[in-house]
């Protein structure tokens, strides 16, 4: 079971890291002024910020969840 979950969290990084250079790569490429690129890029990395903090506190909440129960677990 931590196998299929490593492989799918390094999926999802995967994924994520892919859309950020890929939106990257958009907005360099796009034709329009520079100062709007740069908002656009300013936007788009304060978004992955927040997205990435939400997957960093969901694999927290998963991590506390698996030491409790492996906690209850040695107890019992």
């Amino acid at each position: 079971m931590t196998d299929r979950m490593y492989g799918t969290g390094i999926a999802g990084l995967s994924f994520l890291a892919g859309c950020i250079v890929g939106g990257a790569a958009g907005l360099l490429y796009a034709p329009q002024s520079g100062m709007r690129t740069r908002r656009q890029l300013v936007n788009f990395v304060d978004d992955g910020k927040d997205k990435v903090g939400e997957i960093t506190d969901d694999a927290s909440a998963v991590i506390h969840e698996a030491i409790e129960r492996g906690r209850k677990f040695m107890t019992t």
